[in-house]
């Protein structure tokens, strides 16, 4: 059999975003692989994002679908704790556009704010390897989650996975409006790269799993 449609058949219920603040920049690493060796759900894992403003901190990003628990890691928590200082309150969000490609991204950029009406209703999007390159950037797009927070009017989150050289994300944050995120009120937050086995650009779709 073919892919099953996710999206259709059981489609992303909730986005949910942990901020936390670490003791110190994770320059070693060791914060990156607890989070990448938890446990893993139907969606692929992002990995630790970092913000672009100070390295200290950090957040995890997980879409669930039915079934699956909003409640926080206990196992990632305990394992990270040594290394925060601080945890922020989970954030809820429903899910307003979740697309991927079934190739994994190698790179994600995330924006988070408290700010703005969210009230309109997101127009479908069809992304692929042609609209990828389309427009002012040149950049393939892998992954698009965009979510609005649960209980309230106000506010966004947008993530972004993209086909970069993960090498090279340590020193694109120079691209992002830092400034004026500020000003704001958005929180900006990068990957430090992963390496899949295949993050060739492909066609976006709905989210798929294979039968």
């Amino acid at each position: 059999m073919g892919p099953v449609d996710v999206a259709a058949a059981d489609p992303i219920r909730v986005l949910v975003l942990e901020e936390f603040r670490l003791r110190v920049a994770d320059e070693e690493g060791a914060a990156a692989q607890i989070v990448a060796a938890s446990t893993r759900g139907i969606e692929p894992a992002i990995p630790l994002l970092t913000s672009i403003d100070d390295r200290r901190d950090v957040a995890t990003l997980r879409a669930l679908h039915a079934g699956e628990s909003t409640e926080s890691d206990a196992a990632q928590h305990a394992a990270l704790d040594p290394l925060v200082s601080s945890w922020a309150a989970p954030k809820h969000y429903g899910p307003r556009m979740t697309e991927r490609s079934q190739h994994p991204p190698s790179s994600f950029r995330l924006a988070v704010t408290e700010s703005g009406i969210n009230t309109g209703v997101a127009s479908p999007v069809k992304l692929s390897r042609e609209s990828a390159t389309e427009g002012t950037s040149n950049r393939p797009v892998g992954l698009v989650w965009i979510g609005a927070p649960v209980g309230t009017h106000a506010g966004l989150l947008i993530l972004l996975g993209s086909y970069d050289d993960p090498r090279a994300v340590a020193h694109a944050a120079s691209e992002w409006p830092l400034p004026l995120s500020r000003d704001l009120g958005v929180r900006i937050y990068e990957s430090g790269g992963v390496t899949p086995e295949d993050s060739s650009p492909a066609p976006m779709t709905k989210a798929t799993r294979p039968v």
